[in-house]
């Protein structure tokens, strides 16, 4: 039996939030708001040059993600060296990417050609290009091949990669985000069904918080109709929680990350 006056419910929620916050009831009025949008020392706080690349690779590292940064000129060997030793560390046959001009310029397909590796473009004949036109179409047992097999062949093939390579459109420091736009060459499924993702951009693609991206954004896109089907912001791998905290990595995403910063 409930002992008389005491609380319950709502009511005895509310008084154990207000006690942890070392207030003697709760509040009965809502706290005056003196500010409306981004702080003052928030919105002025802004980086330049190094300190946008100190700062994304700093928390970019502290989520377990690991960041090389490098040279104009020395880009195009740096960054296959790079990606072959991810494809080796994590024994990767295969690898999408995004079918971008700057990733074209960098000739990763034939670097990784030599130790064997498929590169499959995000293109309508990337899968035939990849030699993975048939997409590991898997029948199940009643000899059915399925919805999994009746998806295009670029999707399939994807499916089938194990490292995803995307060049951002933008990067956010302090957060270590890479902001994704994706349409045309730039399919999500290359940074999404992958065990492993490596980001490649330009310096001057860094901004300092969230609210630059989204005005890079609209700039970009103006009108609806112009919109890409969507944005996606990654941070760090892939973390899933169940409702016991029972933390795993690579669940819903890549579980290793990598960054490449192209320095001038």
């Amino acid at each position: 039996m409930t002992k008389p006056g005491t609380m319950m419910g709502k009511e005895a929620f509310m008084q154990n939030i207000a006690r942890r916050l070392g207030r003697s009831e709760p509040l009965r009025e809502a706290p005056a708001r003196m500010l409306k949008g981004v702080p003052e020392f928030y919105r002025d706080r802004k980086l330049h040059g190094d300190e946008l690349v100190e700062e994304f690779s700093r928390n970019w590292m502290a989520l377990s993600g690991k960041v090389l940064l490098v040279s104009e000129a020395e880009a195009a060997v740096t960054i296959g060296a790079y990606a072959r030793e991810i494809c080796k560390e994590h024994g990767i046959e295969r690898a999408a990417r995004w079918d971008h001009p700057e990733l074209n310029k960098l000739g990763l397909d034939e670097t990784l050609a030599e130790d064997g590796i498929a590169v499959l473009p995000w293109r309508p004949d990337g899968a035939e290009i990849a030699g993975l036109a048939d997409g590991g179409a898997n029948p199940d047992s009643s000899g059915a091949a399925g919805n999994w097999a009746r998806r295009s062949a670029l999707l399939r093939a994807a499916e089938t990669c194990r490292l995803g390579i995307v060049w951002p459109d933008v990067a956010i420091a302090n957060t270590a985000t890479l902001a994704l736009f994706s349409h045309g060459g730039k399919g999500r499924s290359v940074s999404l069904l992958t065990d492993a993702l490596l980001a490649v951009f330009r310096a001057d693609q860094l901004v300092t918080r969230m609210g630059e991206a989204f005005e890079r954004f609209k700039a970009a896109h103006p009108t609806l109709e112009s919109m890409p089907s969507s944005l996606n912001l990654i941070t760090g791998p892939s973390r899933s929680a169940d409702i016991e905290n029972d933390l795993t990595i690579g669940i819903h995403g890549p579980g290793k990350v990598y960054a490449v910063i192209i320095r001038p």
